[in-house]
C-alpha cells in the first residue's frame, strides 16, 4: 500500500523580547551539553551535527528548550548521527525552506522526544529529485528490511542492559499450537524432487472366477488401472538485511534466522493441513442414525468411525482442540457420574481415547475433530534450501492510465542482501484412500445420530 502527503511551508515566527534572554541562556546551557557528549562520543562527523542541531533550534520558543533533557542527550546524538547518514550529502545551506522545516521538527523530534512522533529526513530524501511537486512517496508494507537500527525494539531499557544483552543465551518464543499435519501423514524427506511422482491404482474389474465343468468355456475376466500423478510445489519467502547487521549484530541475527526458520515450517504446515482438510472426508451417514435419545460426544466419535471402518479402514488418530478435549474428559452422565472414556495414557505413553490416538491442536476448529487412519496421506518434500543474494526494490506510479517504473533502489547500491528461503514439496493421497479420515462437527453428527 503506498499513501502520497504533501507538505507546505509552514511559514516562519519570531520570538517575543521578554523571552529574549532566557532563551539565549537555555541555548548555550544545550549547546554545552551536546558539544561535551560529541566530544565524548568522539563523532568523526561533529560539524554536521552541531549544524543540523543549530537548525533545529533556530527560532525554537522557551517552551520547548526547557524541556530539554539532559540525561537524554546520548541517545538523543546516536539518533541525530543516524539521521545524518541519510542526509549527509545534502548541505544545511542547500536545503529549501520545507525541507529545512522537515529537518528541523525531525531533529526537535530526537532532542525533545514526544510520544507517536517520528522523524520526517525521510521524506526529504524521497522528495530529492522528484521535481516541484514536492510529492513524498511512503511506502507501507507488512514486511521491511532488516537493519541495525529497525529490527530490535529495545522498549527504552537502559543501555547499559541492553549492551549486555550479549550474556543472555536465547530469545523468549511465542507460544504456538502442535501442527498435526505430521502425525497423519507419511512424510518422506528426499536429496532432490522431481517434478512429479506417478502411480496407478485399480481401477474397475470386470467378470468373475467361477466353478467350471470339464470341457466347459472358461469365464473371461479383467481389470483396467488408473495412472494418477501429483506435481512439486515451493513454498518460498526472502528476508533483506543491511550488510552492517550481520556484522555488528551476529547474535540478533542467528536468533532472528532461527525464528524465520521455525515460520516457514510453520506456515508450510498450515498450507499441508490445508490440502489434507480439502481431501477429508465428511460425515455420510451410518446405521446409527435416528437412533439416539440423547446422542453426545462420544457417540459423535464412534459414528464417525464406524464410517470410517465400513469402507475397510483403520481410523487410529483423533485430532481435537485442546477445549473440547477437556469437554469430553469433563462430560457426565444423567447422574453426574463422569464417563468411562476419560482421555488416558497407554503403556507407551500417549494419550488415548475410545481405542484411538488423541492429538490436541489449536489448529482444529473449535466444535470439529478429524479422524482418520494415519500414513496414507503422502508428502514428498525436501530440506529447506537458504540461498543469498542481490535484487532490486521499485517504485511504480500510474501516469495516463499506464503503469511506469519512477524509482529503482538496487541492493548492492545500497549495502543490502537478500536471503531466499524455499522448501520444494508434493503432497497428494490416492483415489482409492479417500474416505480414510473424516472431519466432522460433533453438533451435525449429534443432530444426525437423533432418534425422531
Amino acid at each position: 500500500m503506498v499513501k502520497r502527503f504533501i507538505y507546505r511551508d509552514a511559514g516562519a515566527g519570531g520570538q517575543g523580547g521578554d523571552t529574549k534572554t532566557e532563551q539565549e541562556a537555555l541555548l548555550k546551557k544545550i549547546n554545552e551539553n551536546v558539544n561535551t557528549e560529541i566530544e565524548k562520543r568522539g563523532y568523526q562527523n561533529k560539524d554536521n551535527i552541531e549544524k543540523l542541531i543549530g537548525l533545529a533550534l533556530e527560532g525554537m520558543p522557551v517552551e520547548a528548550l526547557r524541556s530539554f533533557d539532559p540525561t537524554k542527550v546520548e541517545q538523543s546524538l546516536k539518533n541525530i548521527a543516524g539521521e545524518l547518514e541519510k542526509v549527509k550529502n545534502i548541505r544545511a545551506g542547500e536545503l529549501e525552506n520545507n525541507e529545512k522545516e522537515l529537518i528541523q521538527r525531525s531533529i526537535n523530534t530526537l532532542l525533545f522526544p514526544e510520544e507517536g512522533k517520528t522523524s520526517d529526513v525521510e521524506m526529504i530524501m524521497q522528495t530529492r529529485g522528484q521535481g516541484a511537486k514536492k510529492e513524498v512517496v511512503l511506502n507501507i508494507r507488512a514486511a521491511a528490511n532488516m537493519q541495525t537500527d529497525n529490527t530490535i525494539n529495545e522498549n527504552n531499557y537502559p543501555l547499559p542492559m541492553i549492551e549486555s544483552f550479549n550474556v543472555i543465551d536465547g530469545v523468549v518464543k511465542k507460544r504456538r499450537g502442535t501442527q498435526y499435519i505430521f502425525d497423519i501423514a507419511d512424510v518422506t524427506t528426499v536429496a532432490e524432487l522431481e517434478e512429479y511422482t506417478t502411480w496407478l491404482e485399480e481401477g474397475n474389474s470386470e467378470g468373475a472366477f467361477a466353478i467350471v465343468a470339464e470341457g466347459a468355456v472358461k469365464p473371461l475376466v479383467s481389470y483396467a488401472l488408473v495412472r494418477n500423478f501429483a506435481k512439486a510445489k515451493k513454498v518460498a519467502a526472502k528476508y533483506v538485511i543491511t550488510e552492517e547487521f550481520p556484522k555488528f549484530r551476529k547474535k540478533a541475527l542467528t536468533i532472528i534466522q532461527n525464528l524465520i526458520n521455525d515460520k516457514i515450517l510453520r506456515d508450510y504446515a498450515a498450507i499441508l493441513t490445508t490440502d489434507l482438510q480439502t481431501q477429508a472426508a465428511g460425515y455420510v451417514g451410518t446405521s446409527l442414525d435416528d437412533t439416539f435419545t440423547a446422542p453426545n460426544d462420544y457417540d459423535a466419535i464412534g459414528a464417525v468411525a464406524a464410517q470410517i471402518e465400513t469402507l475397510n479402514f483403520f481410523p487410529d488418530l483423533l485430532i481435537i482442540h485442546p477445549q473440547d478435549k477437556w469437554r469430553l474428559s469433563l462430560e457426565k452422565d444423567s447422574q453426574g457420574r463422569y464417563y468411562m472414556m476419560i482421555p488416558m495414557y497407554n503403556p507407551q505413553g500417549l494419550v488415548t481415547m475410545m481405542g484411538f490416538r488423541v492429538l490436541t491442536s489449536t489448529y482444529q476448529t473449535i466444535g470439529t475433530f478429524t479422524l482418520g487412519e494415519s500414513g496414507l496421506f503422502k508428502i514428498e518434500q525436501e530440506a529447506l534450501t537458504i540461498r543469498l543474494g542481490y535484487g532490486i526494490d521499485f517504485t511504480t506510479a500510474t501516469v495516463s492510465g499506464t503503469s511506469v517504473v519512477t524509482s529503482v533502489s538496487s541492493d548492492f547500491d545500497n549495502n543490502r542482501m537478500r536471503i531466499i528461503v524455499e522448501n520444494f514439496f508434493k503432497d497428494y493421497i490416492a483415489t482409492n484412500n479417500i474416505g480414510s479420515f473424516v472431519t466432522a462437527s460433533f453438533a451435525t453428527v449429534k443432530a444426525a445420530l437423533l432418534k425422531p
